[in-house]
């Protein structure tokens, strides 16, 4: 197939379009894998993190599904209504927390490995309490955001790694950055019920100290909110 090569200054915008306009087209079929990201900047005569960018919020907004270690491919059921300039551009946003997301990932579901490892009789008892406050919470979403990420900084500080943490926390100033511009307190109450639980199974396996249920029960918590993000821009 041909792609047209891109000249303007908005990459990743363009990209996206041409991407919808074969999806739409049908030149590029539901279940179709794309090309990977190295082929596509090639044909399209954009970065690497052009296309990266544009896949992001083509997964935002329904069009495309990333399956780890296979590849990106087309969405078998489609969005029925035409995006527009300001859905673009709303999943252009909620797209770019998914590089943060991958950090958070690296970096969290690790830290939640060594706590379960490290954590102390106090450490144990500064999550629960962590706990307790997002469990209560529920009704508000910018305090339950604020003691979300306060229980992150727990699990940090209970991997007892002071990079580690120092890092983790830079990351949640990022977080809470990219929350206030998405406007995520749209998000569903059942997110909130989601995250909670996922929390709860965190902190239950590093309690036990199972190192490997602590990473995997972090990237539970952290797929939920790449689950919710279409409904910011829906």
């Amino acid at each position: 197939m041909a792609f047209e090569t891109i000249r303007k200054s908005s990459a990743p915008e363009m990209v996206a379009e041409q991407i919808i306009e074969k999806i739409t087209s049908g030149e590029l079929a539901p279940g179709t894998q794309l090309p990977a990201q190295r082929e596509l900047a090639q044909m399209l005569g954009v970065g690497r993190s052009s296309v990266r960018e544009a896949i992001n919020a083509l997964v935002v907004m329904g069009y495309l599904a990333p399956l780890q270690g296979k590849g990106t491919f087309i969405k078998d059921v489609l969005p029925t209504i035409d995006p527009g300039i300001e859905k673009l551009a709303a999943a252009f946003s909620a797209g770019s927390i998914f590089d943060l997301m991958e950090a958070r990932e690296l970096l969290e579901c690790r830290s939640a490995a060594l706590a379960a490892e490290r954590a102390d009789a106090v450490q144990i008892l500064n999550l629960k309490a962590a706990m307790k406050k997002v469990e209560g919470t529920k009704s508000d979403y910018a305090i339950f955001l604020d003691a979300d990420i306060q229980f992150h900084a727990a699990v940090a500080d209970a991997a007892g790694n002071v990079v580690l943490c120092e890092l983790t926390k830079l990351v949640l100033e990022k977080v809470v950055a990219h929350h206030n511009e998405l406007k995520t307190a749209l998000l569903p109450p059942a997110y909130r019920d989601v995250s909670i639980r996922t929390a709860a199974r965190v902190v239950e396996a590093i309690e036990t100290g199972d190192a490997n249920a602590a990473a995997r029960g972090m990237a539970q918590h952290l797929d939920a909110i790449r689950d919710e993000l279409k409904n910011i821009i829906g």
